[in-house]
């Protein structure tokens, strides 16, 4: 695989390196929280980051990192419905990114 990802045409969670379970899902870990994200999930958002400008994309991912910190901090548990969905959106906006740049193994559970 040849990183940074320009293309996602033919690009699977397998090409990735990423191992699904039987529900075609995985899980990702950021500071002792585990996140479970469809691989159809991060190839509709990495084809949606390739389709945004580089400056908006960094915009974005600023925000989505500092929005997982806050979430981080106040406990994904104790967020109400509507945050707890802002949350699980920017998980997936920074993972996705991860893998565009080829830094995502280390986030993935074993």
């Amino acid at each position: 695989m040849d990183y940074p990802i320009k293309d996602v045409d033919g690009l699977t969670a397998d090409a990735l390196g990423i191992q699904l379970n039987a529900e075609g899902a995985f899980d990702v870990v950021i500071k002792n929280y585990t996140h479970s994200l469809t691989e159809e999930e991060l190839l509709a958002e990495i084809n949606d980051q390739l389709d945004v400008k580089n400056s908006v994309r960094t915009a974005l991912l600023r925000k989505a990192q500092k929005e997982i910190l806050s979430g981080l901090k106040r406990g994904r548990l104790r967020m109400d419905e509507e945050t707890a969905e802002v949350f699980d959106l920017n998980v997936l906006i920074w993972f996705a990114d991860k893998v565009l740049n080829g830094e995502h193994k280390s986030y993935l559970t074993k």
